[in-house]
C-alpha cells in the first residue's frame, strides 16, 4: 500500500509539472484535477474535488513567485490577496514598515494566501482540514526549490519554478492522500 501511495504522490508531481506547463497541449489543466479528484477516495467527492482542483488552479501565480525569488517586484495579482498583504505592517521601535517594502516576504505571505485558496476548497469537498490548510506550505515548497537552484543546482532561469511545481505538486497529492 505504501508503495501505491508514492507512485501516485509522484503522479500528483508530475501532472502537476505538466499542468505548469511542461508539455502543452489543450487538456494539460485537466489532468493534474482530475487525478486529485480519483486518488481522493471519496466517491461522493470527485465531482465538487474536481470542481475545487480545476478552479484553484487558474490564476494568481507569477508575480508572488516572481516575488518570491526576487525576480520581480511587488505587483497587482490577485485584488482579494493584495488587499490583505499590502495592509499588513509591522510597527518596531517607533517605524512603520509595510510588507510590500520586501518583495520576497510579501511573495512569500501572498503565495501562502494564494495556497489557500487552492487548497481549501479541495479540503471542504474532501472534508478533510489537513487538506484546507495545507496551502500554506505552497511558498515553503516554492522557497525551497529556490534555494536549491541557488545554492546548489546554479541554473537559474525558471529552473526553481519548474522544480517548485513538482514539490508542490507532490505535497497536495499527498495531504489529498491522507
Amino acid at each position: 500500500m505504501l508503495i501505491v501511495k508514492i507512485l501516485a504522490i509522484a503522479g500528483g508531481a508530475f501532472l502537476n509539472r505538466v499542468r505548469g506547463g511542461l508539455f502543452d497541449f489543450c487538456g494539460n489543466k485537466l489532468l493534474f484535477p482530475l487525478f486529485l479528484s480519483l486518488v481522493a477516495g471519496c466517491p461522493g467527492a470527485v465531482l465538487c474535488t474536481f470542481i475545487a482542483a480545476y478552479v484553484g488552479q487558474q490564476f494568481g501565480w507569477g508575480t508572488y513567485i516572481g516575488a518570491l525569488y526576487g525576480s520581480r517586484p511587488t505587483q497587482a495579482e490577485v485584488p482579494q490577496i493584495d488587499e490583505i498583504v499590502n495592509s499588513v505592517k509591522f510597527t518596531f521601535k517607533g517605524k512603520t514598515v509595510y510588507l510590500s517594502e520586501y518583495p520576497r516576504v510579501w511573495g512569500f505571505a501572498a503565495l501562502a494566501l494564494r495556497g489557500l485558496m487552492w487548497s481549501f476548497f479541495i479540503g471542504l469537498a474532501l472534508q478533510s482540514v489537513p487538506v484546507m490548510v495545507c496551502g500554506v506550505l505552497m511558498p515553503v515548497c516554492y522557497a525551497l526549490t529556490g534555494f536549491l537552484d541557488r545554492m546548489v543546482i546554479k541554473k537559474g532561469g525558471k529552473t526553481a519554478w519548474n522544480l517548485g511545481e513538482w514539490l508542490w505538486g507532490a505535497v497536495l497529492t499527498a495531504f489529498v492522500l491522507w
